[in-house]
């Protein structure tokens, strides 16, 4: 599918979290195209501490689909369940087989001075991918299965996974948009806590 180029602000703001894709492919041009975007992420003296495990194997897609849903049982109350966007996190368990593409985002245990230099990484994937017209969802739950994960992938023992990325075009009534946040001034100061920009 082929999308128009649209701004960096753009893509700031109207990037939602997707967690329903249709099966449309996603081309490996794309994958790469994202890929690069994230490791050209400013990062702690260029220690460039990532791997990118790229997952389109519907096996291995259902069993991280399995590990996260089993996370997601266990974090989520019978409350909260019915709610969104708890009810969309067991949707995209049940359903990881059929996204598109899955990335392990992995970075290696040793680079802990850095280990936050991943965070750049992964913010460039994500509009990356929105800039081609691409939904993610960012995942951390199937990091309780960590061990499992690792000895299924064959990760080996000097990296950690620190999130897991679903890929795909938007399913059928899934759409990117501004997304509803509280006004500035309610989450910003200026020069001390609680003070506006003007005061």
């Amino acid at each position: 599918m082929t999308q128009p180029d649209i701004s960096l602000f753009e893509a700031i703001n109207t990037q939602r979290a997707i967690r329903h894709f249709s099966t449309e492919p996603v081309s490996d041009e794309s994958i790469g195209t994202i890929l690069q975007s994230a490791i050209h992420a400013p990062n702690g003296g260029n220690t460039q501490p990532w791997h990118f495990l790229v997952v389109r194997d519907r096996e291995a897609k259902r069993r991280l689909g399995e590990w996260y849903l089993k996370a997601w049982q266990a974090a989520v109350t019978d409350d909260m369940r019915p709610m969104q966007p708890y009810r969309s996190g067991a949707d995209l368990g049940n359903n990881m087989a059929d996204t598109p593409v899955v990335v392990l985002v992995c970075q290696r245990t040793s680079s802990s001075p850095t280990g936050s230099s991943i965070f750049p990484a992964v913010q460039n994937l994500l509009l990356a991918a929105r800039g081609l017209g691409l939904g993610t969802v960012l995942t951390t739950l199937h990091t309780a299965y960590e061990s499992e994960v690792k000895a299924y992938f064959g990760i080996p023992d000097e990296f950690e996974t620190v999130a897991m990325i679903p890929i795909g075009y938007p399913a059928q009534g899934e759409r990117f948009g501004r997304p509803r946040r509280r006004p500035l001034d309610e989450v910003a100061s200026y020069e001390a806590w609680g003070r506006g920009k003007d005061e």
